[in-house]
């Protein structure tokens, strides 16, 4: 077996490359930036979420966040509503051409992670399967960890199969 340091190095390497080739893929799909892919997927897969709650999840500042959000209603592709629990406050939405967008984004790196899949086989694949589930769910620390590990995340995938980083996030809430 390999030394761990050399296997570690060679996961940051993997990692580096793919989120380099993730960030390529999604910025072919023209947002404004980084943070408003993540920020659309995000909402996406939690409508109805806070600014307050959107913030965390990307660690942006407050005043960060409104400015990002008010980019995302300006370009048609989210929607602020009342909060039905506190009138002082909002919550996002997407738009039916956010959604449309946030699906492109997921389909861009979808197409990422595919490609360098195929150079698997399939008892690869099965191997590696638990192999990321646990590294995942180790870096889940509560919900908020959890929601920023998958804030550009397609959770309609893991969800029926029980998401590693949620069950990690709900097993951390336990006394």
């Amino acid at each position: 077996m390999r030394n761990e340091a050399f296997v570690g190095n060679h996961l940051a390497s993997l990692s580096t490359a793919l989120s380099s080739k993730i960030d390529n893929a999604v910025g072919q799909i023209g947002l404004r930036s980084d943070n408003a892919a993540a920020a659309l997927v995000a909402i996406m897969n939690h409508s109805g979420d806070s600014i307050d709650m959107l913030r965390r999840v990307l660690d942006m500042t407050h005043s960060g966040a409104v400015r990002l959000i008010d980019y995302l209603v300006l370009d048609g592709l989210i929607e602020r509503r009342p909060n039905p629990s506190d009138a002082r406050s909002v919550v996002l939405h997407v738009t039916e051409l956010g959604a449309r967008r946030a699906e492109s984004i997921l389909t861009a790196r979808a197409a990422v992670t595919d490609e360098v899949m195929s150079c698997l086989t399939d008892e690869q694949k099965r191997a590696l399967g638990p192999i990321l589930e646990t590294m995942l769910a180790a870096l889940t620390h509560d919900y908020e960890s959890a929601r920023r590990i998958c804030k550009l995340c397609n959770e309609e995938i893991c969800r029926p199969e029980g998401c590693p980083v949620e069950l990690a996030a709900i097993a951390s809430r336990e006394p």
